[in-house]
């Protein structure tokens, strides 16, 4: 009898023996745990890369636009308060879908062509709009100038027209919304 009970106690203690064991060895991760986490891991950073590449390409659009919307700003400033004497007008023309030039027409103002960019301007800083940044709408006229000392805004040599959208996107992105410049003949101007 007192074999048995000798046995059972072995038994017993063999059992607790291997039991935790077993636990020591089972509290890894295994292989395939560990494949599948880094697996996952790499798929939600790659969504996240794609998202932050799109996110600062549309940025880069909102800084273009107000960028121009100041250079807009800076032009009829200049002419509330000209460094120059006999200035006519300060304006903006946009030169081509990738730039624009701040310029001043010299004079009094006599003459129709005064009022908008012409061979003779005083061309006082050309600006690039930026890296793949591009006008959409860009036509050869867009202009427009600021006479001081009300300011009278004139778009594209007149001041009957209602307004002058510029459209600004990025050509590196179709999916980016595009942001439009606007301004109205008194002379407002915004980002819609």
């Amino acid at each position: 009898m007192k074999q048995f009970s000798n046995s059972a106690i072995y038994n017993s203690a063999m059992r607790q023996f291997n039991n935790s064991t077993i636990q020591q060895f089972c509290k890894g991760f295994t292989l395939i745990e560990l494949l599948t986490a880094i697996t996952v891991i790499g798929i939600v950073s790659g969504f996240v890369l794609v998202n932050l590449n799109a996110g600062k390409k549309q940025k880069d659009i909102q800084r273009a636009a107000q960028k121009l919307m100041l250079d807009i700003r800076r032009a009829q400033n200049l002419s509330l308060s000209p460094l120059r004497d006999n200035v006519c007008v300060y304006g903006l023309k946009i030169n081509s879908a990738t730039d624009y030039l701040i310029y001043r027409n010299d004079g009094d103002c006599a003459g129709a062509d005064d009022y908008k960019y012409r061979v003779t301007s005083v061309v006082e800083e050309s600006i690039n709009i930026g890296d793949d940044i591009e006008i959409s709408n860009f036509a050869a006229n867009m202009d427009m100038s600021f006479e001081a000392p009300e300011p009278i805004t004139y778009i594209n040599g007149a001041t009957s027209t209602a307004s002058l959208p510029i459209t600004l996107f990025n050509s590196s992105c179709p999916t980016c919304a595009s942001k439009n410049v606007v301004v109205n003949r008194f002379g407002q101007v915004e980002i819609q």
